[in-house]
């Protein structure tokens, strides 16, 4: 999963709030690796399994220094496994337990997929070797991902965006209060599209709340303002503001002077009134858009129906055109009536919302008829789907269809209103069908968010993820069989006495690990290590180990994420979880890796002094042609 922060954080002022593995700290804390850990020349290269061809790093100085996560490891291991005579067997001399340099490259270069050239002695102690090659902070189960800019030039539809729901929500969803360091929190967790439900609110203005509850509100401008402050600590790349707007008319108004005011050069506004492309992420660095309904008014609507007299819907009505004025150095429009005759409903016209809003609305949320209709229609959209529609859809259309609409088209998918402590859904489906933006409840802290955390560390964790080119361009195949085999051995653990039961300090977790293969509709399976018991509570013989191989074959390795979960089965009634893991399968590393291991919140577990981890192995192999 990479690095976590687990030091005071240089960027944020509440360490209970952010849990200090925001995006920002992350990237603070790897740049200060580079520099004094280790000098590194490799390449980010895309998986070698992937690309057909191994790709090779070279390491030099130590590569201890500096690593936060290695300074807290106890490096303790259970002598019922001897660790470094099995990952060493066979190129080390067992009488002496003595392994050469010539034998420690070719391991590196056949097990590690690596040219280690760092090497001082001729020959090394194996066990010196493991807690010196393996036990480092250049070792870990993925490397810190980098933006591929050549990607970032398409429009927005080709792209997966990490998305937030009810993002101003702090807690449950009836009882919880509106904060807006909620919204901070989800944007130093590297989301980019933050939801705000908007009510007219009083004297200050028009708030932010979850209607119809027991949950408090914050004025929409304070929300704005958070956003402002904070929408480009973690990435240069976009932010979508979309809004659940049930204001009035004349509040509407209100809401885009806020806007405008409170955004300033960061606010997009569109240059046309009608949308036939979407930008690229890589046009909008530094900007924050808006999404809002686009829906005809009901008092045209019974207009309309009173002029049907011929049961033709044809009718001039007065509708608002842009016209653009320099404010900020950005178009903004202002208000022209003008005359046209057209044909009801076109997506364009009579919009529900004041013009001043609609002006600075980038992204339209409509609701459509067919997918026909989507695919011949000039203008682009987007609308949204519930749990319980995308079930619907995705039982009811072929998936070639629905890869189609979201090739041109931007959905975004949101968890069942019946989810009231603010649980989620598995994305898993949605992301099959190349929907960008599935929204999660980021302040639940649940299995699908650590599968969020795993598959947003890619592309440099800056929040936008190109689809694969099979969702991109309608060239879905039948997928009927899998592309990648991987397999995971999972060796052993360290650091295991911060696991010891709260409520009872003498007992040591009956430990068991759960590995699953996520994000893929394809790739859904999980498989479970046997139960790991010690009566001993601290010291190696606490420490579990397995050596335990599991083989999962992945038929999308581009969408699929690799979740560890720790749970200790001593539990009478229901497994406690312990800790976790995750990554985007296409940037595992081969050969034996550290992963490290956080806390629900993505906080190393442990304390400031302990944390832990979970040794593997990674094979994969290409079917593949």
């Amino acid at each position: 999963m990479g690095l976590c922060l687990s030091t005071p954080s240089t960027l944020s002022k509440s360490n209970d709030l952010y849990h200090l593995d925001c995006m920002s700290d992350r990237k603070v804390v790897l740049q200060l690796e580079r520099v004094i850990c280790f000098e590194c020349f490799f390449p980010c290269t895309p998986n070698p399994i992937l690309t057909h061809k191994y790709h090779f790093y070279r390491f030099v100085v130590d590569p201890h220094q500096g690593s936060d996560f290695l300074r807290k490891l106890s490096r303790e291991f259970n002598p019922g496994c001897d660790v470094a005579t099995v990952i060493f067997a066979g190129y080390f001399d067992a009488g002496g337990r003595k392994i050469r340099q010539v034998a420690l490259q070719q391991f590196f270069l056949e097990s590690q997929h690596e040219d280690q050239l760092a090497f001082t002695s001729d020959e090394y102690d194996i066990d010196f070797a493991f807690q010196y090659f393996m036990l480092a902070s250049n070792n870990l189960v993925t490397l810190e991902s980098t933006v591929d800019e050549s990607t970032m030039n398409e429009p927005l539809s080709h792209y997966f965006i990490n998305s937030s729901h009810n993002t101003f929500i702090s807690g449950a969803q009836l009882f919880s209060d509106s904060s807006t360091e909620s919204i901070k929190r989800a944007l130093m967790h590297g989301c980019r599209v933050i939801e705000l439900d908007c009510y007219d609110g009083g004297s200050s203005g028009p708030v932010v709340m979850h209607n119809g509850i027991a949950t408090s509100s914050i004025t929409f401008r304070s929300a704005i303002k958070t956003i402002y402050e904070e929408a480009h600590t973690t990435s240069d790349y976009p932010v979508i503001i979309t809004l659940d707007n049930h204001c009035s008319r004349k509040k509407r108004d209100e809401l885009a002077q806020i806007l405008l005011q409170e955004l300033r050069e960061k606010l997009y506004v569109p240059k046309e009134s009608f949308k036939r492309v979407w930008p690229s992420p890589a046009a909008l660095k530094g900007k924050i858009l808006i999404r809002d309904k686009h829906k005809v008014a009901e008092n045209f609507c019974r207009c309309m129906a009173k002029a049907n007299v011929s049961g033709k819907l044809n009718s001039t009505f007065e509708f608002t055109r842009t016209k653009r004025c320099a404010i900020h150095g950005e178009l903004v429009a202002a208000r022209v009536s003008h005359s046209k005759s057209s044909t009801f409903p076109e997506m364009n016209q009579t919009p529900s919302i004041s013009v001043d809003l609609r002006s600075i609305v980038q992204i339209d949320n409509v609701k459509f008829r067919t997918f026909g209709s989507a695919a011949s229609g000039e203008n682009v959209f987007s609308c949204s789907w519930s749990e319980a529609t995308l079930l619907h859809q995705t039982q009811n259309a072929q998936r070639d269809v629905l890869c189609a609409f979201t090739e041109r088209h931007i959905l975004r998918c949101y968890p069942a209103g019946s989810r009231i402590m603010s649980g989620n859904f598995d994305p898993s489906m949605a992301w099959s069908i190349g929907a960008q933006m599935v929204a999660l409840n980021f302040q639940a802290n649940d299995e699908p968010i650590w599968i969020n955390r795993g598959k947003y560390l890619a592309n440099g964790a800056c929040g936008f993820i190109r689809k694969p080119d099979y969702l991109n361009n309608n060239g879905l195949q039948l997928l009927v069989e899998p592309i990648l085999l991987l397999e995971i051995t999972v060796l052993a653990c360290s650091g295991w006495d911060i696991f010891l039961n709260e409520r009872n300090p003498s007992m040591s977790p009956d430990t068991c690990i759960c590995i699953s293969l996520s994000g893929s509709k394809l790739d859904t399976e999980s498989q479970m290590t046997s139960v790991f018991s010690s009566r001993a509570q601290t010291g190696p013989c606490a420490q579990p180990y397995y050596n335990e191989t599991f083989n999962f074959q992945v038929f999308e390795p581009e969408l699929s994420v690799l979740l560890i979960t720790v749970y200790d089965k001593s539990a009478a009634w229901k497994d406690r979880f312990l800790a976790q893991s995750s990554s985007p399968v296409a940037l595992l590393r081969p050969g034996i890796r550290l992963v490290p291991l956080y806390d629900k919140f993505g906080k190393y577990v442990g304390d400031h002094t302990a944390t832990a981890c979970v040794v593997i192995k990674v094979k994969q192999s290409t079917t593949r042609l």
